[in-house]
């Protein structure tokens, strides 16, 4: 399991893959089991290949469907004046990710040379959840934090007084009783303090640090709850080995030190001693485990045909008693709209299946699994439009007519190629035009000659169609 915060969980993007990794730490911690959310690691310790672990396909049709669409503040455009008249851009272009040569950069570091997760609106506006879902708070959003002072049996950031005390030596009842890095040197798997000071939250100025500290008590774990509320860390749970129920989350029924509510027996072999210096009859609050989002086993969809898509995750469905949870998946579009998919199926405790509809608007979404009053991290699926030519009409110029264009540039591969057929039984000849004007639904090109056919080549696909030059009337 993981450290729990945006606050120093540093990827906080789509969903980091963590079901390779799964086994990093020892049972039991430190360090926890890196199966839920993002890895404990730092961000400037990540090379190109670490970033394809969640950002391993769809990246081009993801970039692509921004085309056209408002560049949000603070984003890291590689080239913000694309146009060079010394004003940034607002809308996106083709050469303000692209050179003029259109080479393809692979290496996402390449753009992204800092926490770009941390970077975007949603992080510096304390919006934790958007990105890491309900394993984590929002300040302020009113989740309830125990307004009377802390007690004996109050976890604390750190240095806990309980016993037994782990195999570093530190006593139970504090977070670093199981957050802990691993041991490495140097470490991959890195310390609560390490983690929440590689943020954007300390690093961009001294007043940020009241953001994770109250100066007058640096470990007030009020605080702390600001971010970590009770309802949040009672419900954060991965599946045990536990033979007995093996691929299914059981409150109070797992191994313990793969979670926070798993196992409740006694000093060294319980989630509740862990936290809290001593023994619990059940975490207050707990039932309907936050799920995780690993991965999608697909990317990118094309528009007008329903798709299947498989989510690789945890928690998808536990019991607590005789109570049963089930995740249902929430699709969710940029400008904020959303709806509601029943699964199609759900395999074991950490695979989903769910149908995109045919009929849903291109663009980008997140998609999160939802349990009860909780959702998961988001995983990115881009929704391709599909390239269509409604008509073709040659009036001088020929005007092309459909949707799924996208957008322009010379040199980039984006063209539009005719068919002229002079002779019978002759090799049609292959024309490629000039490009009067482009949109997403409208071109008008320019020929040597009057084509038969013209193919649109998009960055989306390529539609084809007969050129009619009576006003569209065919």
């Amino acid at each position: 399991m993981h450290a729990k915060s945006v606050l120093y969980a540093v990827l906080a993007s789509l969903s980091w893959c963590a079901a390779g990794v799964c086994c990093w730490a020892d049972v039991p911690a430190p360090p926890v089991n890196q199966a839920i959310g993002m890895l404990d690691t730092l961000f400037g310790e990540l090379a190109e290949a670490d970033c394809r672990a969640c950002h391993s396909s769809g990246v081009q049709d993801r970039h692509h469907v921004l085309y056209g669409q408002p560049i949000p503040p603070g984003t890291l455009a590689p080239h913000p004046d694309a146009d060079s008249n010394g004003v940034p851009d607002t809308i996106y272009g083709c050469l303000n990710c692209h050179d003029s040569s259109f080479a393809p950069i692979r290496d996402c570091t390449a753009c992204h040379t800092s926490n770009a997760h941390h970077k975007t609106s949603a992080a510096t506006s304390h919006d934790c959840v958007s990105c890491h879902g309900d394993v984590v708070n929002n300040i302020g959003d009113g989740h309830y934090i125990p307004t009377y002072a802390p007690s004996d049996v109050t976890p604390s950031a750190s240095c806990g007084d309980g016993l037994p005390l782990n195999s570093r030596g530190k006593g139970a009842g504090a977070c670093d009783y199981c957050h802990d890095d691993d041991g490495l040197e140097p470490p991959t798997i890195r310390t609560n303090s390490d983690l929440h000071h590689a943020t954007t939250y300390a690093l961009d100025g001294a007043l940020d640090c009241l953001v994770c500290h109250d100066m007058r008590d640096p470990l007030n774990i009020r605080v702390c709850e600001g971010c970590h509320g009770l309802d949040s860390l009672h419900n954060i749970q991965a599946d045990s080995p536990k033979a007995s129920n093996l691929g299914m989350i059981v409150v109070g029924g797992e191994d313990a030190g793969y979670g926070h509510v798993g196992q409740d027996v006694g000093p060294g072999a319980s989630d509740c001693w862990g936290c809290h210096g001593f023994s619990l009859a059940s975490a207050p609050g707990s039932g309907p485990i936050i799920p995780t989002v690993y991965s999608s086993d697909v990317a990118s969809i094309r528009a007008g045909s329903n798709a299947t898509i498989t989510l690789s995750g945890a928690s998808f469905i536990n019991t607590m008693g005789t109570k049963l949870y089930e995740s249902a998946v929430a699709l969710t579009a940029a400008d904020g709209s959303s709806v509601t998919l029943i699964p199609d199926l759900v395999l074991d405790e950490g695979t989903l299946v769910v149908t995109i509809p045919g009929d849903t608007a291109p663009g980008n979404y997140d998609v999160r699994a939802v349990k009860d009053r909780f959702s998961s991290n988001p995983a990115a699926i881009t929704v391709v439009p599909l390239v269509t030519i409604n008509r073709a009409v040659a009036d001088g110029r020929v005007t092309i007519s459909g949707r799924g264009f996208g957008g322009y540039a010379r040199g980039s591969g984006t063209t539009v190629t005719g068919t002229v057929v002079s002779r019978k039984l002759a090799p049609p000849r292959i024309l490629e035009a000039t490009i009067i004007s482009w949109t997403d639904s409208t071109i008008v090109a320019q020929f040597r000659e009057v084509p038969q056919t013209v193919t649109v080549n998009s960055v989306f696909g390529q539609a084809t169609s007969r050129v009619s030059s009576d006003g569209g009337r065919r």
